[in-house]
């Protein structure tokens, strides 16, 4: 897309996006939310960014092994909260938003 509006508003409420599906994460033991409500806003603030900027730059914005260092830490976070006691669901929002990703990515290049 060539709109220039777009771009610019884009611009400022991706990252305002990004920052509230990591409140979610972090603060979903306190309110309704969570890991998964969290992820959900994170990756669809990645498929904003790649319907605005195009499929490849998305692509490009994500280190190829960010499904892997996702998977790693979501193993992580399941070991430390059996070993402190406390949910920790960083994993799981890194993990949703990843899917959220890989789904529109699927759906776009069959098309």
């Amino acid at each position: 897309m060539q709109d220039s509006i777009l771009h610019v508003v884009s611009r400022y409420v991706i990252p305002v996006m990004q920052i509230y599906g990591l409140y979610i994460i972090f603060h979903g033991h306190e309110s309704p939310g969570g890991g998964f409500a969290g992820g959900m806003v994170l990756g669809v603030g990645l498929v904003l960014y790649s319907l605005v900027f195009g499929l490849r730059e998305g692509q490009k914005r994500l280190p190829s092994d960010l499904a892997m260092v996702g998977g790693v830490v979501l193993i992580l976070t399941i070991f430390a909260e059996l070993i402190i006691g406390h949910v920790f669901e960083i994993g799981i929002g890194l993990i949703v938003a990843l899917t959220v990703l890989a789904l529109f990515s699927a759906l776009v290049e069959e098309v």
